[in-house]
């Protein structure tokens, strides 16, 4: 979706409209929420709309679209899941399933701390609600902790759209710290899902 879009659907319907969008987010990963947020943000710094009712709302719409995900994996499976996937983000159906794998693996030897930390995880967010749903995680606790981590998720990006705005200076100096930030988690975060340990695990290797 363009960003002007988002913005003009802001504009037009506020809260509810951060809502719908981020349900959508939630479930297919579209919009973009760091431009949602970043725009947000800016609207925030103009005085349009309210710094707690954009993180509430983003964040419950976030979680709603998450469970619908996982609801979905728990009760349809992963090969249902996987073939809408591969269509709707084009990637091939192998490489779909080698990083559902990884982020499975993972999912069972870190759980809730898992799913808090790759939902952080820009690239593998989408994947977060997978394993949770084929592993049956308890609901409150998997709401929950998405809720939570969401709501982290909202503010470096809302921070940088409250500073910076629609300006050239988007990526000034505290927009980098964010982002500098956000690398090493990823950093971190992808050299545990591709160690020799997660890998052996799903080649079998004991």
């Amino acid at each position: 979706m363009p960003e002007f879009s988002i913005e003009q659907i802001i504009i037009s319907l506020s809260y509810f409209g951060i809502f719908i969008l981020m349900i959508s987010n939630g479930v297919v990963s579209f919009p973009s929420s760091q431009v949602l947020y970043i725009i947000a943000g800016y609207f925030v710094f103009t005085g349009d709309i309210s710094l707690l009712p954009v993180i509430v709302v983003g964040a419950v719409g976030n979680t709603i679209g998450n469970i619908i995900l996982y609801e979905l994996v728990r009760a349809k499976g992963v090969s249902y899941i996987g073939t809408i996937a591969t269509k709707l983000y084009k990637v091939p159906k192998e490489t779909f399933d080698r990083n559902l794998q990884k982020v499975q693996v993972a999912f069972q030897k870190k759980g809730a701390w898992f799913v808090f930390v790759g939902k952080l995880v820009p690239a593998l967010k989408v994947f977060v609600p997978i394993p949770a749903g084929l592993a049956k995680m308890n609901r409150v606790l998997y709401s929950s902790v998405i809720f939570v981590s969401s709501v982290v998720w909202t503010l470096p990006f809302i921070a940088i759209g409250y500073y910076f705005g629609k300006s050239s200076d988007v990526f000034g100096k505290y927009a980098i710290v964010l982002i500098l930030l956000a690398l090493v988690v990823l950093a971190f975060f992808y050299k545990y899902i591709n160690s020799e340990r997660v890998v052996n695990e799903i080649e079998g290797v004991e």
